[in-house]
Parts: structure tokens; sequence; C-alpha cells
């Protein structure tokens, strides 16, 4: 990842922090882890100067089940309903839900809870009887905090989801203007965490605790936890979401989000963006793109999760490039209502160049 980094720093004029990637799911499946248009200029919107959105006049809600069509479409729906069944029971303070079998409740705790709850990675564990966790059918969960706490940090946890997507996206955006905000949001947001990295390339027992849920709460992390939390933030939102799993020629893991938009599958990658605001180049990347920023062959992809033999992947081929023209630009403004977006683009001399791309047709 640092030929990445060197990269990147001779492709934009703007100071970059980004990139270097830890392990992806080197573990077992039960292994935790007044105008219309939106202008969002670097040189004219900073986070800071974002207005928030009272509550009062919140526009997307919280939801505390959440999934996408990847999720079933890799693990089954039988396994995504028992991910529901646990979602439900701690949401009642329960510490019991409906689950089928053993095998089942090892994929929901060690692959659902961070892509698709991130707070319950923290929150919940199994019993002290970690292989009997399921008995007729009822699986057995424990709170690692006190039951009030629980439910407070639920609420809080609430609160951090809404208020980012409040701040970041409104109500009339449509599925790709919502990829877009959020992309341009972790660009100006969040920090790559370079320590947990050298740490997490030495020795992943060395990293100590990483997940979505402390990539969103202390805004900043190594790229599984940005990856999982902007697929999390689409799902809340109604995207069809999920995260790809690479090694590079250079041995290098990397994770990065793979979305749905009509019949088309397009890479994401949160991570190289942070701190280069409103970069293009990782957005909506299509198979050779992604293969190419990065040298991943895509014969090492690994789509979802680190699914065994046993949860085979359907083909998620990202053959559309109709966005290449912005893979290589800087993001001035997007337009909702007529469904264009402008970017800039500086030449040799550090001119400024402004373009035109219309997306109507997603």
């Amino acid at each position: 990842m640092k030929k990445i980094l060197s990269l990147l720093l001779c492709i934009t004029i703007i100071a970059a922090v980004a990139s270097g990637c830890g392990n992806a799911d080197a573990t077992d499946p039960a292994s935790s882890e007044g105008s219309s248009t939106a202008d969002i200029s670097p040189a004219d919107i900073s986070p800071a100067e974002t207005d928030s959105v009272p509550e009062t006049e919140s526009r997307f809600a919280f939801q505390p089940k959440v999934s996408s069509p990847f999720l079933e479409e890799v693990f089954g729906k039988d396994m995504c309903d028992a991910w529901f069944n646990l979602v439900d029971a701690v949401m009642a303070g329960e510490d019991t839900f409906a689950c089928p079998d053993q095998h089942t409740y090892d994929w929901i705790m060690g692959q659902f809870r961070d892509r698709c709850f991130p707070l319950l990675v923290d929150m919940i564990d199994y019993p002290y009887d970690r292989s009997n966790s399921v008995k007729d059918g009822v699986g057995q969960f424990v709170y690692t905090v006190p039951k009030k706490e629980a439910s407070q940090k639920i609420e809080e946890f609430k609160q951090l989801v809404e208020g980012i997507l409040n701040e970041v996206l409104k109500p009339e955006y449509n599925d790709f203007e919502k990829a877009l905000a959020l992309y341009c949001y972790f660009s100006r947001t969040y920090e790559y965490d370079y320590e947990t990295y050298e740490l997490d390339k030495i020795d992943q027992t060395k990293t100590g605790y990483t997940s979505a849920y402390r990539f969103l709460t202390t805004k900043t992390g190594i790229c599984r936890e940005a990856a999982r939390a902007y697929s999390y933030l689409l799902m809340q939102v109604g995207v069809d979401a999920s995260v790809v799993m690479s090694a590079s020629n250079y041995g290098e893991q990397h994770e990065w989000s793979i979305i749905k938009l009509g019949e088309n599958y397009y890479h994401i990658d949160p991570t190289l963006v942070m701190g280069i605001y409103d970069r293009l180049d990782y957005f909506m990347m299509d198979d050779g793109r992604r293969c190419n920023e990065g040298n991943f062959p895509k014969e090492n992809f690994t789509y979802v999760s680190n699914y065994s033999r046993e949860h085979p992947c359907p083909d998620y081929s990202a053959n559309d490039d109709a966005f290449k023209a912005l893979w290589t630009s800087s993001l001035k403004s997007f337009d909702p209502v007529a469904k264009t977006l402008e970017y800039q683009i500086y030449d040799d001399d550090l001119q400024t160049h402004i373009y035109q791309f219309d997306y109507s047709a997603y």
C-alpha cells in the first residue's frame, strides 16, 4: 500500500493522508471484529461548517435491523432471519433468540455484527460455553456491559448514526447521490490509523480492538473498519452495499466497499480517499480500475465475508466503466434535480478545468 501512497502524493495537489491496509478477516467464521445544487467544494465547505439537523427535523431514522441482498445471496435467507432475531433480542434487552443451530450462530456472531450493527461487537459475546451456544433452537449470548448501560449505548449509537446521515444526506438523494455524499464525507472527516496498520501488519493479535464501531466513534481506523462503516451507513439508507477483500500482488491485504446500482456493481474505496478531499479516483470503479489501483488481481477478490466453500459467492463482476471520466478528478458540486455533477481536473500547469457529468441514468 505504500506504493499507492506514493502515487497519491504525485497525482493530487491536495495534502494526502491515505492508504495502508490491515489483514481482512484472517480468522474463522466465528471471529469478531435556494439552489438545488449540493456544492461540496473543499474551498467552500468543511465538515465543521456544515449545519447539523435539529432532532425534530431528522430525516433519516436509525434502523436496528439492516442487511443487504449481498448478505442474503451469500449466507441465505435463513441465516439473515436468525440475525434479525438476534437484533430483536438485543433491542428488547433479552439474552436469547431463535436460532436453528450452532453453525448458524457462529456465522452470525462472527460475520454479521460488525457489518450490520457495529455496536454489537462491543456489547455482546458468546456465553461461557462457547461451543454450546444453541440448545433446542434457542441461541444464548451475554452482554459485555450492564444491561442498563447497553440500552444507553444503543441510544448513543442511534444518535451517532442519525447525526451522520442527516448531516450528509438529503431525502431527495437517490442511491448514487447517497454513495457520493458519504464518500466525500469520509474523505473529509476520517483519518487513517497508521499505528494500528503497522501493528496489524506484523501480528493481528497485537492490533487490539478494531471494528466499524471503533472507526465511527473515534474517526480513525484501517481499511476493514472504513469499508464496513461506509457500507453499513449505505445499508442504513437502503443502498445495496457490502465489502470486498483481496490480497495485492505485493502481498498487502485490503478491504473496500461494493454497491449495486440497477443491474451493475461498482467498487468504492473509502480508505484511500481519506484526507484527499473529494477526489473521485476510487469512486464507482469497475473491475479493471480496481485491479489497477493497488494491483489487486480479480481472482483474489473475496466478496461479502471470509465465507467458506459452503457459502458460494455469486458473480459480482463490475463491468460498467461509465464513470471513468471521474477517476482522475475532484468533485466540485452535484445537482440532485438536474442529475449532473461538476468535476475539476488539473492539467500539467496546475490549471483547473471544470467539466460536467450527467448521471441521470443512475
